[in-house]
């Protein structure tokens, strides 16, 4: 078995581990470098890693096939980020495609009327907290065709992961008031 901590050191009765000062040593598009932990790419692997794990939380909880589709998309994402290789994008497109042949029953504002679904929302939301990273990439010097179609793919994981609400139990909304009003009681529900 091996120690998670094996690439540490001790040091005068002191651990130091990789990453200890602030850098991270990754892989970016297929490229070794060392980047601040703040930067926008590890940053993106991060949000790529929550949106994972809270899809796989809602699989082992929920049991929903679409969250361990959306875990394995967000998966194959974060692999192409650290890669570049467009391999990884296959099955992403594949199921996008599959997707966008299913019509939902309406669209609007909603409040989700389940777990299930009030989960989906949450992995849309963190879907599209990525998407906004992945544009911080275009002001780095990162292949512009790679960020793009990272981008492409983060819009259309959000785009899917709203789709399965719309197809799940929602009470869906004409307008914000109305939605509003239902939050607070006010209207019908």
């Amino acid at each position: 078995m091996t120690n998670v901590f094996v690439d540490c050191l001790r040091i005068d009765g002191s651990i130091r581990c990789p990453g200890d000062g602030g850098f991270s040593e990754v892989i970016v598009f297929g490229k070794h470098v060392r980047l601040r932990k703040d930067h926008p790419a590890i940053e993106l692997m991060g949000r790529l890693d929550e949106l994972e794990a809270l899809a796989e939380w809602g699989l082992r909880e929920i049991g929903n096939n679409e969250f361990g589709i959306i875990a394995a998309m967000t998966a194959a994402l974060n692999t192409y980020l650290a890669t570049g290789d467009n391999t990884w994008l296959k099955p992403v497109k594949e199921i996008i495609s599959k997707a966008c042949e299913l019509d939902s029953k309406e669209l609007g504002w909603f409040i989700p009327t389940d777990k299930a679904t009030a989960l989906l929302n949450l992995l849309r939301v963190k879907a599209r907290e990525a998407e906004r990273t992945a544009v911080k990439l275009l002001d780095y010097d990162l292949p512009i065709n790679k960020v793009n179609e990272l981008i492409g793919m983060l819009n259309q994981l959000n785009k899917y992961i709203a789709h399965l609400i719309f197809l799940s139990n929602v009470k869906v909304f004409r307008n914000v008031n109305d939605k509003i009003r239902a939050l607070l009681g006010e209207g019908s529900s």
